[in-house]
């Protein structure tokens, strides 16, 4: 019975020690154990909430052994390595969608397996908590960023502890670039696509990737998916910089202008002027068919962009 009792106070009181050590944990502790370990915040706090803020010794202790288990002592070594390689993905889902890249040293590790199951892990995270956001009323993309932090997995895993673990892994540095979201203008759908094609059965991903948002109120004669496919391969492809307006004169069916003496009765026959060097996406000769542009392309399917994004992988935009 003494045992019993015995065990059930001391029980009852390491509870209460780890309530207060939790409560007590102070931005000075941290910040000390931080200096004197290099791990982040994060697991930090767990140190300080598991042994308190007078029990510093365990507190390394345990942070080394738990760095050596998951990896967080080679992904401090490794953080000061260069990252040139890598890929960038899009997840889409109806009106909401995320855009990350993820940069590692070497192009072997970018086409590992391993690589793009822990991108897939991040996007999917990302569109996740993209769905949260409060959706667009206007006519452009709602752009939202968020830390890698601020994230975490389909088991609640911190999204942060999740990269070290993998860089530990892979024995390469590793570092998220960009974690974007993008809410659709209302009446539109969103769609992705990546160049080279890459990536997994849930996320496209490449060292380009294109976004647009697709409003098709009747369909056309191809699919959604088919066309938004299209157009956002011409996107990577001819790397407009602006959505633009489409500019239209009319000719008549017999090719002359109106100062030439056409038949006045005769039907107009509508044709977009063509720039080679046009930046503007709807006004661009569209790459599957260059006597036409992309405006009158869209218009052919009863179709409209209204806003697009493009991503290339190193890029600062």
């Amino acid at each position: 019975m003494f045992a019993r009792s015995t065990f059930i106070r001391l029980f009852s009181t390491t509870g209460r020690s780890l309530a207060e050590a939790e409560k007590k944990v102070s931005k000075e502790a941290l910040m000390t154990l931080r200096k004197r370990t290099g791990y982040s915040y994060v697991n930090c706090r767990k140190a300080l909430v598991k042994f308190g803020e007078n029990d510093m010794d365990n507190a390394v202790k345990w942070l080394k052994e738990a760095a050596a288990k998951e990896g967080w002592a080679k992904a401090a070594k490794l953080g000061t390595r260069v990252t040139s390689n890598g890929l960038v993905s899009v997840a889409t889902d109806k009106s909401s969608a995320a855009v990350v890249e993820l940069s590692c040293e070497t192009d072997f590790v970018a086409r590992s397996g391993a690589f793009k199951d822990l991108l897939t892990n991040i996007s999917t995270s990302a569109l996740t908590k993209a769905k949260s956001q409060s959706s667009s009323s206007g006519s452009k993309l709602q752009e939202f960023s968020f830390e890698l932090g601020d994230l975490t997995d389909k088991d609640g895993k911190n999204m942060r502890e999740v990269l070290s673990l993998a860089i530990g892994k892979l024995g390469e540095n590793m570092a998220v670039k960009r974690v974007k979201a993008y809410q659709a203008p209302t009446g539109t759908t969103l769609f992705g696509a990546s160049h080279p094609k890459d990536g997994t059965d849930e996320v496209p991903m490449g060292r380009f990737i294109s976004l647009i948002a697709l409003n098709q109120p009747t369909p056309g004669t191809i699919s959604s998916q088919q066309l938004a496919g299209q157009i956002c391969q011409h996107i990577i492809g001819m790397s407009p910089e602006t959505l633009g307006e489409a500019t239209e004169t009319v000719k008549s069916q017999d090719g002359l202008s109106s100062q030439e003496g056409h038949d006045p009765d005769a039907d107009p026959v509508v044709v977009t002027n063509i720039d080679d060097s046009e930046t503007a996406l709807l006004r661009q000769a569209f790459m599957l068919n260059p006597s036409q542009s992309v405006h009158e392309y869209l218009k052919s399917h009863n179709a409209n962009v209204l806003d697009f994004v493009r991503v290339e992988l190193g890029s600062e935009q």
